[in-house]
């Protein structure tokens, strides 16, 4: 069975390119806002890991009072360290720069997975 992940990006496009990008080796999960992700966690048990839009700030804070045993990495197409801090501030265990390249986004992905066996 293949990991479950589930893309937290408000963006059609950019979610709709995960999907297809990570599709082969993990079952994917979408959500466009905060209340989706939540939704979705609450009905797949299964999300090990999760990847969230920075722009969707509340979807974190949200998202940790739901679970606090998944791993976040934030996803920002922006450089602000200020919106990182706060996203990691808030719960999130990594974050990675827009444009995602597939090799260490499956790096980060595997990773979050070990993490997430282990703790």
């Amino acid at each position: 069975m293949k990991p479950s992940i589930l893309v937290v990006d408000d963006g059609k496009m950019t979610s709709d390119g995960l999907v297809n990008l990570l599709s082969n080796n993990f079952t994917i999960h979408q959500a466009r806002s905060s209340s989706e992700a939540v939704r979705a966690l609450r009905n797949n048990k299964d999300i090990k890991v999760i990847l969230c839009d920075v722009l969707v700030p509340e979807a974190i804070r949200e998202i940790r009072s739901e679970n606090k045993e998944v791993q976040m990495i934030v996803t920002t197409a922006f450089t602000s360290p200020r919106k990182v801090c706060e996203a990691m501030k808030q719960g999130a265990n990594n974050f990675m720069m827009k444009p995602l390249e597939f090799p260490l986004l499956d790096a980060v992905l595997k990773n979050a997975l070990r993490k997430r066996v282990i703790a």
